[in-house]
């Protein structure tokens, strides 16, 4: 029952870009494998962007604070504490998503994945901003 609430929103997935690897609509799996490969693929591919965002975004504060040590210290300091918040708190986003599903099951796997994805590459857009300037 609850699950016909919560079906149509993972199979309704959205094709998103993420540098030159689109990802994929998993709707179109022909099984529950299928769709656990493809949400599990997304996954990979935007915790791998993530990383390579996070990674350039503490290049462009490192560049923009070279002049000033003791600010950039503070601010990638401040920086790496955020991003260590959000990742527990995607962490734990994703568990509360994926509850109504049965532990240990495909569906649950793919929801988990599909969230962590969607977090991901909302972050990412988030890191792309970043740092903040007056």
């Amino acid at each position: 029952m609850i699950f016909r609430f919560f079906v149509p929103a993972l199979i309704l997935g959205t094709t998103y870009s993420v540098n030159a690897y689109a990802i994929q609509d998993c709707s179109q799996g022909a099984n529950d494998a299928e769709v656990l490969n493809c949400s599990t693929a997304n996954k990979a591919e935007a915790e791998s962007t993530l990383n390579k965002e996070y990674a350039n975004t503490k290049k462009r504060i490192d560049q923009l604070f070279r002049n000033e040590p003791e600010v950039k210290k503070s601010y990638l300091s401040t920086f790496l504490e955020a991003q260590r918040s959000w990742l527990k708190f995607r962490d734990y986003q994703c568990v509360l998503k994926a509850h109504p599903a049965t532990k240990g099951t495909n569906l649950r796997l793919d929801f988990t994945n599909e969230c962590v994805t969607q977090m991901d590459l909302d972050r990412i857009k988030t890191l792309k901003e970043m740092p903040y300037e007056q």
